[in-house]
């Protein structure tokens, strides 16, 4: 082959390798032409998702502002009285002080809390506070707009309103405006309107009101609303108190009150403390040695609270209903009252140990009541309303309305007293039977183990408790006349002029406060003086001036004259030196004075009674089953419990150590000038006729007059004005049963 084919070859054979190079020149340009064009692209993109999200979130925020300032006009000119919450919206607990001024109860209901005012509050909780919940505080005016971007960033991401951004005049605009139910749901047209309350408020508010009323209002856990019932609930202090420890755990309660639990969850709660001690050490509140030590420390909780006696809770409760009908439940556990009462804390604790030292209704035994008041002022100083509060809300002090037995008869002698006849006055003791009417069957009574004594005196049947004597005695008084005397004395319960009334068978009953009540009345000389529980109440206003909005004012009846009141107290001291308190029990010798009272005791044992005095105290004791009807017989070896024995048990124990300290005081004893004649008339016993041994002439009808314990006669002395010959004319399903026992 020539030199020519040679060439051709070479040329042909090199020319595919050019070819193929350029082709991949030509491939690798394509690509980076591909990838710029598929970069540009995804930034095309990239920059207009930017572009969206900012016009997105311009947009957003002008319609935030739009809706802002929309919500702000619309509730500016109808924002409500921001300066009358404290009073219209602010629950504040009520505090029940005894005769000595300690606290004995504290009253609330949902929120507890204690309104006070920003010195009384630490500075490190203060500090604390404004540290955790909003730093920002003291420069903003009402909203923190870096807190509020911060917040919708985070309620952007999670799609939902996470985070509010709220400052404590926020936090206060909630607590005190938004109504309860609405609290606790997010919504940003609530969080709108809490920002338009909150923009206007600061315009009118200084930082340092905001804040007092903020920590006065913010929610602590445990029940405790406010700073003072938070400090007093977990350290038993004032809020003006608190160690920087003890302030920093409790702002950090304020965020999540059931995580941080410090009683039920320590660990959080102290984890959270030293977050909060952290936040204060970045603000300035505090240095690093502070820091460091507060860190240190042990949580140190001291649960506050009052420390209830379950001997003052009948009593207590009596307060309560007495105060809630008067002035509502709202006023009583949400007014923030002063409530002094009368309750004297030894003798309370006296009555107490006297009635647990004789029965155990728990174990089977009957329960008890007793109720001491003082009879020159009426102030009630001690009631056991039960064995268990807790148990038993019932208050057999003033609510039960027992039958009174024998009890009863004193009002039928102070009546014949003040009616002038002599406890001379001789009656026969003997089973009787007293006509009702035509058409009703006769009232019948006998005397304990149908007794008969024949002609006594009415001091020696008060002293025996005579039942045919007494039923003798009212009926010829007039029974309406009786009843009368029983109201005046003290007694409100309803009571029927029926024969049985004489010897305490009543229809409803009498409660053994109206006892002590009317028994008083003669240990005060025949005045008697309403009994009360509440010395007064107070409130404190703005400024801190406290506001007496009721102070008890005595109310005084007298009922009998000095003398009249003597004379029956002199009987009733017989009952007590020779009668049925004396057979048992030597109350002069253990007391260690002279007293007066009356046993009592119903059918069958179901009630039994013994309702006595000095001058300083009138104490009523109650024995009985609370249920109805339950006899109270073979009760730890006792064929029957009556008034002779439990009853003047609790009664001599609490008066032998209730009195210790006081004067001995004489009874009072009828003056000469107290004037009684020995009845003979209607159903009294009139001496047989005696023929004169020198004239052989009968003598004529006479009657003793007494003056002051002597002894004259005088002329017989008709009955007594208004008093019937016989009972009301009633059906004999009307009356109360007839009584048989008498002790």
């Amino acid at each position: 082959m020539g030199p020519f084919g040679g060439l051709h070859i070479h040329l042909y054979n090199s020319r595919p390798m050019e070819w193929e190079a350029l082709a991949r020149v030509n491939r690798r340009r394509k690509r980076r032409q591909r990838e710029r064009r598929r970069r540009g692209r995804v930034w095309s993109l990239v920059r207009g998702v930017l572009v969206g999200a900012f016009c997105a979130l311009l947009l957003s925020a002008v319609a935030g502002v739009a809706a802002f300032a929309y919500t702000y006009r619309a509730v500016s000119e109808d924002l409500p009285e921001l300066d009358s919450y404290r009073t219209a919206e602010l629950a504040q607990t009520s505090v029940v002080y005894d005769a000595e001024g300690n606290v004995v109860d504290e009253l609330h209901g949902v929120q507890n809390r204690f309104v006070v005012e920003l010195h009384e509050v630490a500075p490190t909780l203060r500090d604390a506070v404004v540290a955790v919940e909003d730093r920002r505080f003291y420069e903003h005016r009402g909203l923190d707009f870096g807190a509020i971007g911060r917040a919708a960033w985070e309620n952007a991401k999670n799609l939902s309103v996470q985070e509010g951004g709220s400052t404590i005049t926020q936090q206060l605009i909630k607590n005190t405006f938004i109504a309860q139910e609405e609290r606790q749901l997010p919504s940003f047209g609530r969080k709108l309107t809490e920002a338009s309350l909150a923009w206007q408020y600061e315009k009118e508010h200084p930082k340092e009101e905001i804040l007092e009323r903020y920590l006065n209002t913010v929610y602590f856990g445990a029940n405790a609303y406010g700073a003072e019932a938070a400090a007093k609930t977990y350290y038993d202090k004032r809020a003006a108190d608190l160690t920087l420890s003890e302030a920093a755990m409790l702002a950090g309660i304020i965020n999540l009150p059931g995580a941080y639990d410090p009683f039920s969850d320590p660990g959080s709660a102290r984890a959270r403390r030293d977050v909060v001690l952290d936040r204060m050490l970045e603000s300035g509140y505090i240095n690093e040695m502070e820091h460091k030590a507060a860190i240190a420390e042990d949580l140190g909780l001291s649960r506050g609270r009052v420390e209830y006696e379950d001997d003052n809770e009948y009593f207590l409760d009596a307060v309560r209903k007495e105060l809630a009908e008067e002035y509502g439940d709202e006023a009583v556990y949400e007014g923030g009252l002063k409530i002094y009462t009368t309750l004297d804390p030894r003798l309370q604790g006296l009555a107490a140990n006297a009635v647990d030292g004789v029965v155990s209704p728990e174990l089977g035994d009957p329960s008890a009541s007793l109720v001491s008041v003082e009879p020159s002022t009426g102030a009630v100083r001690a009631m056991v309303g039960g064995s268990d509060f807790a148990q038993v809300k019932f208050n057999l002090a003033t609510q039960g309305r027992r039958q009174p037995g024998s009890a009863f008869k004193t009002f039928v002698l102070a009546e014949a007293i003040r009616q002038g006849i002599s406890t001379d006055t001789k009656y026969v003791s003997e089973y009787l039977t007293v006509p009702m009417g035509p058409f009703a069957e006769p009232y019948e009574v006998a005397n304990y183990d149908f007794h008969e004594r024949g002609p006594i005196t009415l001091k020696t049947a008060t002293e025996q408790s005579d039942n045919t004597v007494f039923v003798q005695l009212g009926l010829d008084l007039g029974m309406e006349n009786v009843v009368d005397m029983a109201n005046k004395m003290g007694i409100e319960s309803a009571l029927e002029a029926y024969p049985s009334t004489a010897i305490g068978g009543l229809g409803e009953g009498v409660s053994p406060y109206e006892m002590a009540s009317a028994y008083s009345t003669l240990a005060n000389g025949g005045v008697h003086m309403e009994p009360y529980l509440i010395e007064k109440v107070t409130r404190e206003e703005e400024g801190g001036e406290e506001r007496t909005i009721r102070e008890h004012e005595p109310e005084s009846r007298e009922v009998l004259t000095r003398d009249q009141a003597a004379a029956v107290t002199q009987t009733l001291r017989g009952v007590v030196e020779r009668g049925t308190a004396s057979r048992y029990r030597d109350l002069l010798g253990e007391v260690g004075r002279p007293s007066a009272g009356k046993t009592g005791t119903s059918e069958n044992f179901v009630d039994a009674w013994y309702v006595g005095y000095v001058p300083q105290l009138a104490t009523s004791v109650w024995v009985g089953y609370p249920e109805e009807r339950v006899s109270m017989v073979n009760i730890n070896g006792l064929e029957e419990i009556n008034g002779e024995n439990y009853p003047l048990d609790i009664y001599s124990a609490y008066m032998q150590t209730a009195l210790d300290g006081l004067p001995v005081e004489q009874l009072d004893t009828p003056s000469d000038d107290l004037e009684l004649k020995v009845k003979t008339s209607g159903r009294a016993y009139d001496e047989p006729e005696r023929t004169s041994p020198t004239t052989g002439a009968t003598t004529g009808e006479t009657t003793r007059e007494t003056t002051g314990g002597g002894e004259t006669t005088a002329p017989r002395s008709p009955l007594a004005p208004g008093s019937p010959p016989l009972a009301p004319q009633t059906p004999s399903s009307a009356r109360p049963p007839p009584q048989y026992t008498t002790p």
